[in-house]
Parts: C-alpha cells; sequence; structure tokens
C-alpha cells in the first residue's frame, strides 16, 4: 500500500523496538520499507530523523519537519 500517511507511523521489529518513526504526510511504500529495513540492519539501531534526512534527500517531511511547539498535544488535555 502506498500513499502519504495520514498520521505519523512507528515501525517495530518483531521485538517491538522501535525501528523508526515516520512523520504525517510521508511517501510510504515498499521501495521505502526496503529502504528503512536495510538500513536499521545496516545501523543496528533505531533510525533517527537525520537517518531518514540522508536516506531521503528530496522528502520534504523529513528535511524540514514541523517545530513542535506542544500545541499538536494540547487539545487532547
Amino acid at each position: 500500500m502506498a500513499g502519504k500517511l495520514a498520521e505519523p507511523k512507528i515501525i517495530t521489529d518483531l521485538n517491538q523496538k522501535v525501528v523508526c518513526l515516520l512523520p504525517t504526510g510521508f511517501y510510504f511504500n515498499d521501495e521505502r520499507w526496503e529502504i528503512i529495513w536495510e538500513q536499521y540492519e545496516k545501523k543496528g539501531d533505531t533510525l533517527s530523523m537525520a537517518d531518514l534526512k540522508e536516506l531521503f534527500p528530496d522528502e520534504a517531511t523529513v528535511q524540514n519537519p514541523a517545530i513542535d511547539n506542544g500545541d499538536t498535544f494540547n487539545k487532547c488535555r
């Protein structure tokens, strides 16, 4: 299934360890899924936003992430 994510997506491995967190609007498809898993296996640890910036240089959602000023989650309180 390909398309832009409507909400953040947490990818975990079989042991429930976080592989990475993808932001809302990130274009996600099978090819990108493979790229993420290859890098995770190579690094042996959770991928950071810096890792995602290197992997996806043309992806605006990781190159220019929104600044979290807390307003997003204030509505939930």
